[in-house]
């Protein structure tokens, strides 16, 4: 049994090639400024890398002037394996592999549905009939806290509408709980993920509130997979209030950035 699959005892028991070269980026508004690496994008969030940390930021929390930039230099595109008889492309859907629980990468939202509803670790806060109206990001959560909090799961998708990633997320907390119950789940969030996938690949202190922006996740810990894909730990501000963030991925994330040769 693949390894991921173990993390509902131990909650019940509590890639890509990198441009060498970094740029400026600005906040939306245009008052903030960093340096970072752009990994990737789906259209939607953006994972760049600032010194040692793995940064993902919202499109649309990011300058026009740099939203521009991506879509000029990084564009979304289908990835295409193949094409068939008849001229047509094929079009690559998200890898196989344990994501979360009993999900893998490629379920559909029915197969997610069902294997939530089966789940001996996160329940629904919903009742299964208003799904169709609200939808399943945040509607379901670990059963047992971790460091004193429960994580709610949200969900990506790919063009097929295929898992793609899983995230885990605390609730918004004020800043006054940064230093205590968030930090608190970040470190036994360190815990599991280390019992699950060994030393992370990188590893960093606990992010401090001055590094963090609106509509931006900070990463401290990346882990690899036995299949290749990736888990990054970090933390995120979302206005005057902060969360811990797991990032269940796809996408292969590397700990060093390359040349666009590979070399």
């Amino acid at each position: 049994m693949r390894k991921f699959l173990s993390i509902a005892a131990l909650f019940l028991s509590m890639s890509s090639l990198i441009p060498l070269h970094a740029r400026e980026w600005r906040s939306a508004d245009g008052k903030k400024k960093f340096e970072a690496t752009y990994i990737s994008n789906d259209g939607t969030r953006v994972t760049l890398r600032r010194n040692s940390r793995i940064l993902t930021v919202g499109f649309d929390k990011l300058h026009e002037d740099d939203q521009q930039w991506l879509r000029d230099n990084h564009p979304v595109k289908d990835k295409v394996d193949a094409v068939d008889q008849d001229g047509k492309k094929v079009v690559r859907v998200s890898p196989k592999g344990a994501a979360f629980d009993t999900l893998h990468f490629g379920d559909t939202r029915k197969e997610v549905l069902k294997k939530l509803n089966e789940s001996a670790i996160v329940d629904g806060t919903v009742a299964e009939v208003m799904l169709a109206r609200v939808g399943l990001n945040g509607i379901y959560r670990t059963k047992q806290t971790i460091g004193g909090l429960h994580c709610h799961l949200y969900f990506d998708w790919d063009g097929q509408n295929k898992l793609k990633e899983v995230t885990l997320r605390t609730k918004p907390q004020p800043e006054s709980s940064y230093r205590g119950r968030l930090k608190n789940n970040w470190a036994e969030m360190i815990e599991l993920l280390t019992t699950l996938h060994g030393a992370p690949a990188q590893g960093a202190d606990y992010p401090s509130t001055d590094d963090l922006q609106d509509g931006l996740i900070l990463g401290s810990h990346l882990w690899h997979t036995e299949e290749g894909q990736s888990v990054l730990l970090g933390t995120g501000q979302e206005g005057v209030k902060y969360s811990v963030i797991v990032r269940i991925t796809s996408e292969r994330i590397e700990t060093n950035p390359v040349d666009e040769t590979g070399k």
